[in-house]
């Protein structure tokens, strides 16, 4: 299996061992749970501890989500956006501003795939493919 990104390897709060997974990772290490805010994202990029960081709408919000994209890319640290548990209006979002910003390397929107019943808006999926649904 092709590895892109470590993806978050220690508990949130243990930013020092971020660090130590970087520095001795053969792959891109990224932080997710441990990027909630700006401020945290901050100190991630100067401490040298992460790659990558995943970016969720429903975790930061759409103003923190802004300045960590500024931030990120003025660092060189690459982005991914990523999904909680939302529905297909929740993802819509996400990939409103993916696309708008430009700004991610990785996608990971397919929260709505676990939903049961299909949202009447939002997104649908049909043979691996995925487009708003438009009224």
């Amino acid at each position: 299996v092709p590895v892109g990104i470590f993806e978050q390897p220690v508990p949130a709060e243990d930013f020092e061992g971020l660090k130590i997974i970087r520095q001795g990772s053969m792959y891109p290490v990224g932080a997710d749970e441990s990027a909630k805010t700006r401020y945290d994202v901050m100190r991630l990029i100067k401490e040298g501890a992460v790659d990558y960081v995943n970016i969720k709408l429903m975790k930061s919000g759409l103003s923190d989500a802004l300045a960590i994209v500024e931030m990120c890319n003025s660092a060189g640290i690459g982005l991914m956006i990523g999904c909680m548990s939302e529905s297909g209006i929740g993802v819509s979002q996400s990939v409103h501003f993916a696309a708008g910003t430009g700004a991610f390397t990785y996608h990971d929107l397919d929260s709505h795939l676990l939903l049961k019943d299909v949202d009447p808006v939002g997104f649908r999926q049909e043979k691996d493919r995925q487009y708003p649904i438009l009224f």
